[in-house]
């Protein structure tokens, strides 16, 4: 399923925190959202995912408007993946994946709903986790078991606000192996553009709440955009070996 947001501007609390954005992740991509802190990425994915209403423009799942959506159908179609999510709850590992389940209830058998969830748990590599507490994780462990969370909606989009982050590199990559093997819509706020080059297939740049550039990997990001938008000089090349844009920062 596409999701898009067409000439979409926010203002919240009198401060405009998107301005006539336009953004499309075509069905099956891994689009990414990068820019410095505050350019309006998590701004973006909570529009995409419905939670607040743009206060113009309109933000698309399929063909229909994701304010005409009721709240349940949505959560069965859309899974956010947020930054800090957390819980006061104490909660097993197994019980917050659970949670992913909760818009199919209604659906299927419980039976099925374990198989799911045993898979989702064992694609976020969290399955020797289940019975820790919630509680007793590290940041990158809840990082991988909220991964696990929204893998068990069975979404058709997958948003992620920062999924690598409090991750070591391996379970980024791992994380971003992952995310790739689904064959879903992902639309991802990144701040590593190596990453975002290695595992995209389009960028949208934003910058303090302005999109800059949007479009395939490699018609996007060059050492020009990244100047304009970061402040640092960088080459960004091709790889011979990974065949894939790099940046190699200047010092």
């Amino acid at each position: 399923m596409r999701v898009a947001a067409h000439d979409v501007t926010w203002v919240r609390n009198g401060h405009v925190v998107l301005d006539e954005v336009t953004v499309e992740a075509p069905e099956g991509s891994i689009t990414g959202l990068v820019g410095p802190n505050g350019s309006g990425k998590t701004s973006l994915l909570l529009l995409l995912a419905g939670l607040h209403r743009p206060t113009r423009g309109r933000v698309l799942l399929g063909t229909r408007d994701v304010a005409t959506i009721p709240v349940r159908e949505r959560a069965r179609l859309v899974a956010l993946l947020e930054q800090h999510a957390t819980t006061a709850l104490d909660l097993t590992v197994r019980q917050v994946v659970e949670l992913g389940r909760i818009p199919h209830r209604r659906l299927g058998s419980p039976d099925s709903a374990g198989t799911v969830v045993d898979d989702a748990m064992a694609a976020a590599n969290v399955e020797h986790l289940a019975r820790r507490r919630w509680q007793t994780l590290s940041g990158g462990e809840r990082q991988r078991v909220q991964l696990a969370r929204a893998l068990a909606q069975q979404p058709s989009v997958l948003l992620l606000d920062e999924p690598t982050n409090h991750l070591d590199l391996g379970h980024q990559l791992e994380l971003m192996r992952t995310v790739r093997r689904l064959g879903v819509t992902v639309v991802a706020a990144l701040h590593d553009l190596d990453l975002a080059a290695a595992y995209c297939d389009r960028l949208a740049v934003l910058e303090t709440g302005h999109l800059v550039a949007a479009g395939p990997v490699d018609e996007v990001l060059d050492g020009h955009l990244v100047a304009r938008v970061y402040g640092v000089r960088a080459d960004v090349e091709r790889h011979p070996a990974a065949d894939r844009l790099t940046v190699v920062w200047h010092p």
